[in-house]
């Protein structure tokens, strides 16, 4: 019996060392994971608003009737995207809390954009006074 007891106690302890080393590994690439989907969320936002923000620049330093498709990913997190006067906002709900993506263009602005993720097409279109933003049914 006491072999059985002793046999027991040192895979007890075995396990115990294991554990002690593995939680800590575990926690750090935990943590790291959830950084990199934040930053990964954050810059697919940017490129998505830039892109947007440049094909509005584009068709209207062309002026009317200019008219563009782009294909643009939406990332996970998105809350609000806002397309008002010449300014793209995203909206994200991250780990860290909310934040804000920018994105800047010469021309006036209009337009929607789903906040669900994906990928989408975008038609970009010069109208008379104004840039026109809104997804395309291609």
């Amino acid at each position: 019996m006491g072999k059985k007891l002793q046999a027991a106690f040192e895979y007890l302890v075995i396990v115990s060392i294991v554990l002690v080393f593995m939680i800590p590994i575990w926690a750090y690439v935990t943590s790291t994971q959830r950084d990199t989907s934040t930053e990964l969320a954050l810059t697919y936002a940017k490129n998505t608003a830039n892109q947007i923000a440049d094909a509005s620049n584009l068709v209207y330093s062309q002026g009317p009737p200019a008219k563009v498709k782009i294909n643009v990913y939406v990332p996970y997190g998105v809350d609000n995207i806002t397309i008002l006067n010449n300014t793209i906002r995203f909206r994200l709900n991250v780990d860290s809390g909310i934040t804000d993506i920018f994105a800047f263009s010469t021309a006036q602005l209009n337009g929607t954009l789903p906040k669900k993720q994906g990928y989408y097409w975008i038609e970009v279109e010069a109208t008379d006074d104004i840039v026109q933003i809104e997804q395309s049914s291609f």
